[in-house]
């Protein structure tokens, strides 16, 4: 029997780092991870081609399954309608939860015509093309003039897939704001800088500077922050054209007699100060793009069949938390009861959807298990877990459940392929097939 047992549920670099964190102050984590491989959004959401950055935090992950407090069921599903639910996983008698388990769900635009085919979300593009199960099975046809919603780090990795591996036509991205507000990375549009049509850019930036200017920014930090990311490109090896758009948000998407995307409707943005913040405001004019393929790169949404509450594309969050941490809180409220639920925290992009990458989730995370510490000690429950049983009651659950012995053969086998087939990295791409490897099918 331990005296301090946390459930974890999700084990990308929120969930890693902050089981890591409780078990290194004496609390016994049971691990929950719907995929069979942790890591998340580090290992299936970051570009293919960063063997060293995968390798790197891959060590420090399976550095922490290591630990012999924290307890890895990998393969398992939790939520209404699947292999446990949240208040299954209560019942187990766990002083506390906390939910790492990222925004999975793709957000929608609710816009007229986004059911059609050749429109996809960037998540499930990603997914596919980082042979993340059942993404990696699924067929996502993309053609030749293909039109990326929203400039972030998400759309320079799918412009970076688009342009050196499909190597279609053209690719353009479009902003609902201008080129101050831009959320990539520059490291990470030097990637395909060289593929900008230079052009068409200075064109864009001249129609935008005279609004830019009119509030406070200077567009040649914009035109300079480009220059160097140009300075800096890499080689491409492709002829597809880079287009970057300003000032433009979907308002209609149209299909062909096939039910086919073929044009985006967009209309004409200004912008405005509001509450102190630079804010997109919709003008009357409007433009139609001709497309055959629309990738919205606009951030994802939380699991909504989880069996927490949502508002939006987040979980209800606490206005008033009772263990805020840096003055954050990783408590949800329920609405209808009006109180907070005891006992279940939130971190990473469990608590703030699609916000910061790997480093800052990690650390989010480890605020999320500060929180569920400060509650334990508060409580001061006696911890109903016996480790021995909860594990036999969640392996009972079915038999391809993974632990972390099997993981490690899941990894060794990997590498013996990518060996034998002089590869940097060899990664199956169903679950099947991973299962089978490790003899659980």
């Amino acid at each position: 029997m331990s005296d301090k047992a946390v459930a974890v549920i999700g084990a990308g670099p929120a969930g890693l780092f902050a089981s890591r964190e409780l078990a290194n102050n004496g609390v016994e984590v049971f691990l929950f991870n719907r995929d069979i491989k942790p890591g998340g959004l580090a290992e299936y959401g970051i570009y293919p081609d960063k063997h060293r950055l995968k390798a790197s935090l891959r060590n420090i992950y399976f550095a922490i399954l290591e630990n012999q407090r924290i307890h890895y069921f990998g393969n398992l599903h939790i939520g209404n309608h699947r292999d446990i639910t949240l208040q299954q996983i209560k019942e187990l008698g766990f002083n506390a939860i906390l939910v790492t388990a990222g925004a999975q769900q793709v957000k929608r635009t609710g816009l007229e015509g986004e059911d059609l085919k050749g429109i996809y979300h960037a998540w499930e593009v990603v997914s596919n093309y980082n042979l993340l199960p059942p993404y990696s099975q699924r067929s996502y046809p993309i053609g030749k003039k293909v039109v990326i919603v929203g400039v972030g780090n998400v759309m320079t990795d799918v412009a970076r897939f688009l342009i050196t591996k499909l190597r279609v036509d053209e690719v353009t991205a479009i902003a609902r704001r201008g080129p101050a507000e831009v959320k990539f990375h520059q490291t990470e549009f030097a990637e395909i800088a060289t593929n900008l049509d230079i052009q068409d850019f200075e064109r864009e930036l001249d129609c935008v500077s005279p609004l830019m200017r009119s509030l406070g920014q200077d567009p040649e930090q914009a035109r300079a922050f480009f220059e160097k990311a140009c300075e800096n490109c890499k080689e491409t090896g492709s002829d597809t054209r880079l287009r970057l758009l300003f000032l433009k948000a979907p308002i209609r998407f149209v299909g062909n007699e096939n039910n086919w995307v073929s044009k985006l409707v967009v209309v004409e943005n200004t912008l405005v100060y509001k509450n102190r913040n630079i804010k997109p405001v919709p003008l009357s004019s409007k433009d139609i793009l001709k497309v055959d393929t629309v990738i919205l790169a606009l951030g994802s949404s939380v699991d909504s069949q989880l069996g927490l509450p949502t508002a939006g594309y987040k979980f209800n969050m606490s206005p008033v938390p009772s263990y805020p941490i840096n003055n954050h809180s990783h408590e949800v409220f329920d609405p209808g009861r009006k109180e907070n639920i005891e006992g279940i925290f939130v971190a990473g992009w469990s608590r703030l959807a699609s916000y910061g990458l790997v480093g800052i989730s990690g650390r989010d995370g480890v605020s999320g298990a500060r929180a569920v510490q400060q509650y334990i000690i508060d409580n001061g429950k006696q911890c109903t877990v016996s480790v021995k049983q909860c594990r036999e009651k969640i392996l009972s659950l079915k038999n391809t459940i993974v632990e972390f012995p099997q993981l490690l053969r899941l990894m060794e086998v990997e590498k013996e392929r990518a060996l034998k087939m002089g590869l940097e990295e060899y990664k199956f791409s169903t679950n099947q097939e991973m299962l089978t490897a490790i003899d659980l099918i």
